[in-house]
C-alpha cells in the first residue's frame, strides 16, 4: 500500500525553488505531484513523490543542501493536528515522545525508531520499504527539523552527534551550522542523538488535562491504522 504524507512537507519549496533559479512546475511535474500542494498545507501527497521532488530538486538547482534550507523555512507546524498534541506537552520529552508515538498518523512511508539509554535518546530515520529511492535529502530534511524544533525550547542546545548513511557534501558549514561540529556521514545509520537533560525541559505551552486529552483521541485512532502492524514490524527490523 502507498504511503501518503500532508503536503504541508512542502511548505517553503517555491520560495527557495523560485530563489534558487528553478522550474516549480517542471520539479513539481517529474515529481508527479499537483502544483496546488505547494499552497495547501493539507493537499493529500504520495510520500515517494515528495522524495522524488526533494532530490529531483537538489539536482536541477544545483543545491547540495536542499534539505537544509528548506528546513530552514519550516517548523513542526507541518505536522498538523500531531502539531497541536505535541504543543500541549509539558516538556520537550513528552513531546518527543508524542512524536514518535504518533509518527506513523502523519505517515507511513519515513519511519522513526527511538532507542533509549541512560544517558540519551537516538533518533533513528528511514524511508519505508515502499517508498524508495535516494533519500539524502529528506534524511537531512526531517533531522534538521526536529534538532531545530529542540533549539526553539533548548536556544543553545546541539545534538551530541548526528550520523548520515550518505557521502558527505563538498561544504559542510550549513550542517554544522544546523547540527553542531559533530556530523558524520557514511555512517551505519542516520540517527540523531539527543541527550537526556535537555528532555526535562518545560515548555511554556504545555497544558497536561489537554495534552491527556488529546493524546487519548491520538491513540484510538493509532489503534484503528490499517497499517499499524506492518509499519511497526518494519520500525523494529530497521532499528536492529
Amino acid at each position: 500500500m502507498s504511503s501518503w504524507v500532508r503536503s504541508g512537507a512542502l511548505i517553503g519549496a517555491r520560495a527557495l525553488v523560485g530563489e534558487l533559479g528553478g522550474d516549480l512546475s517542471a520539479l513539481a511535474s517529474a515529481a508527479r505531484i499537483d502544483e496546488a500542494a505547494f499552497d495547501d498545507s493539507d493537499f493529500p501527497v504520495p510520500t515517494s513523490s515528495v522524495v522524488t521532488f526533494l532530490e529531483t530538486a537538489a539536482v536541477r538547482c544545483q543545491c547540495e543542501t536542499f534539505g537544509l534550507q528548506l528546513a530552514q523555512r519550516q517548523n513542526m507546524s507541518l505536522l498538523g493536528p500531531l502539531w497541536t498534541l505535541m504543543q500541549s506537552a509539558t516538556t520537550v520529552g513528552e513531546m518527543l515522545d508524542d512524536l514518535s508515538r504518533y509518527f506513523m498518523l502523519h505517515t507511513t512511508g519515513v519511519l522513526i525508531a527511538v532507542e533509549r539509554t541512560k544517558s540519551c535518546q537516538i533518533w533513528n530515520y528511514s524511508l519505508a520499504a515502499d517508498t524508495g529511492g535516494n533519500d539524502r535529502q529528506t534524511m537531512e530534511l526531517g533531522l534538521a527539523i526536529l534538532a531545530l524544533e529542540i533549539r526553539r525550547a533548548c536556544p543553545r542546545w546541539m545534538p551530541e552527534r548526528v550520523s548520515f548513511r550518505h557521502s558527505p557534501p563538498s561544504d559542510l558549514r550549513l550542517h554544522r551550522k544546523v547540527f553542531g561540529a559533530n556530523v558524520f556521514f557514511n555512517a551505519d545509520r542516520t540517527a540523531l542523538f539527543i541527550d537526556g537533560k535537555v528532555l526535562t525541559t518545560t515548555l511554556g505551552s504545555g497544558d497536561a488535562q489537554t495534552h491527556h486529552a488529546l493524546a487519548s483521541s491520538f491513540l484510538a485512532q493509532r489503534k484503528q491504522l490499517p497499517e499499524l502492524l506492518c509499519t511497526q514490524t518494519e520500525t523494529v527490523i530497521r532499528s536492529l
